[in-house]
């Protein structure tokens, strides 16, 4: 049986990617680590088999340097307020997908008076995808003509600002509501991180904890550890597959053999 329609499909096929797809359930990930590492190799078919649910790992590239935003509206006036006949409808409101240039921080979305109406969702952070089932019974639903835009798309962050304002649509930092802390919107701004040496007294006290953790979890038999990342995750063939093949794994495998290499000399 199919689980998502032709114009859903369609929709989808632009985010149908690998490193943006996630298996969760209940709006849970499912996979440790997923914002730094994940690949999923399943279709969203496969995934909706699997739980019922997946999701859309935001503030990543798409294509043509986009990227992937989404305005999630939670009010009992998001249809009306966001002016557009396409977007997907939620439990208690709305996701509209959006294209962009410049990368926004993710942010609270308020009304003319700062009270919190959603979130804008971007760098490091997820949204559950269409045809997922809420745990309440809900179906994540395409809305709108076929011959609606696909997706929302924008150069300039100025853009998005202008699109949200003239819906009173305002924007506060994240976890701030009130008139006083409306801002305009910020372009993402990567942390530097210094790269600290892992000793292997560090490492044998952090690979502590991650037992400690795992011996903790009531499903502790269902999981498996990288000893290599320092993660863990379901003990799935696909799961374990896709953490496999990325990026962390292999440059941490590479940086091992590196290491072995240089022991043997």
């Amino acid at each position: 049986m199919k689980l998502l329609t032709a114009s859903e499909t369609k929709y989808l096929s632009l985010y149908a990617k690998k490193h943006l797809l996630l298996p969760t359930k209940n709006k849970k990930p499912l996979v440790e680590g997923w914002n730094k590492y994940y690949a999923e190799y399943r279709s969203i078919e496969q995934l909706l088999t699997a739980n019922q649910e997946y999701s859309l790992h935001t503030g990543t590239k798409t294509i043509n340097d986009y990227y992937f935003v989404v305005i999630d509206l939670d009010d009992i006036c998001a249809r009306i307020r966001i002016r557009d006949s396409r977007y997907i409808e939620t439990k208690q409101g709305i996701h509209r997908y959006l294209l962009i240039k410049e990368l926004p921080k993710s942010c609270w979305l308020v009304d003319e008076q700062g009270q919190r109406i959603g979130e804008l969702h971007s760098k490091g952070r997820f949204v559950v995808g269409i045809g997922s089932i809420h745990e309440a019974g809900t179906r994540y639903t395409l809305k709108g003509r076929v011959n609606e835009k696909w997706s929302l798309q924008f150069e300039k962050l100025t853009e998005l600002q202008e699109f949200l304002t003239i819906r009173n649509i305002f924007t506060t930092p994240w976890g701030k509501t009130g008139k006083e802390n409306i801002r305009d919107l910020k372009l993402f701004q990567p942390k530097i991180k210094v790269k600290k040496s892992i000793t292997q007294a560090n490492f044998y006290q952090q690979k502590g904890q991650l037992e400690a953790k795992i011996n903790q979890h009531p499903q502790k038999e269902k999981l498996n550890i990288c000893y290599l990342c320092l993660v863990y995750f379901e003990k799935k063939e696909q799961i374990i597959k896709s953490h496999l093949s990325g990026k962390r794994h292999q440059k941490n495998w590479k940086d091992y053999q590196t290491k072995q290499k240089q022991k043997a000399k």
